[in-house]
């Protein structure tokens, strides 16, 4: 049995190595579903520790693509533990360890992940990728979290990978405190607008309620009033490095 990696990404290329090197590093075997990315991800995707899947539906049926993406590590790869990560994050325990041995050692169907969000910050050195440049974070940890869940057929990722469902089990006990992720979600004004048209295109290709992916509907309308995010990018993710808010506390990256 093992634990895999899924994730579906499109025009990550500025992260996509090291993030992927860092979770191969951490479990048995990454997949990963390609979106139709233009940016030079598919390429490096490629030449990294992962099987590549091409997707070429331009919808954002994430929860529908996850568990699917879930069952076929099951099938073909065996997986007991699945362990469903965006490109912007980095998965670690926080005591140490490889996240493999930690989740085979649980007595447990889901191990959530709290979330703490990473920031750009005016003492982010220049020409390394961001998960290396981006050492503060913010010392709150998010109300969200994320999930990793033990395979069983017919149990669902639901929208965000914030949780997994199991029709066969009404009632699922989680064990907290295995996982963490460091997250990356906004590196730059560019990225940061990218993200927002891309993000709010896929959606509109859907029947998912508003409410679904809501800040990606959001950031899309604010750069349709204002031109840019670059505005939006000064006042919510860019920091001094001694901001209060902030503490410096790199993500501890493998396989980089």
């Amino acid at each position: 049995m093992a634990v895999v990696a899924v994730t579906m990404v499109k025009n990550e290329a500025d992260v996509i190595e090291t993030t992927i090197r860092h979770i191969a590093a951490h479990v048995d075997h990454v997949i990963v579903a390609d979106n139709g990315s233009t940016d030079g991800t598919r390429e490096l995707l490629e030449e990294l520790p992962c099987e590549v899947i091409d997707d070429p539906d331009p919808a954002y049926y994430q929860s529908r693509k996850m568990t699917a993406l879930a069952d076929y590590a099951a099938r073909a790869r065996e997986a007991d533990w699945v362990v469903p990560f965006d490109a912007d994050e980095i998965w670690i325990c926080p005591g140490g360890g490889r996240i493999a041995e930690r989740l085979q050692a649980v007595d447990a169907w889901i191990a959530p992940a709290w979330i703490f969000d990473h920031v750009v910050t005016d003492a982010d050195p220049a020409g390394v990728p961001p998960q290396q440049a981006m050492g503060h974070r913010m010392i709150r940890r998010t109300r969200l979290h994320k999930v990793a869940a033990r395979y069983e057929q017919g149990m669902v990722i639901e929208m965000g990978n914030h949780q997994a469902t199991y029709p066969q089990r009404p009632v699922v006990v989680p064990v907290w405190d295995v996982l963490e992720v460091r997250h990356f979600p906004i590196r730059s004004p560019q990225q940061y607008l990218r993200k927002a048209r891309q993000g709010a295109a896929a959606l509109a290709l859907t029947d998912l309620p508003e409410s679904t992916g809501q800040h990606w509907r959001d950031w899309d309308r604010l750069a349709d009033q204002q031109g840019s995010l670059t505005d939006a990018f000064l006042d919510h993710w860019f920091y001094r490095h001694d901001d209060p808010r902030l503490v410096l506390d790199p993500a501890p990256l493998e396989g980089s």
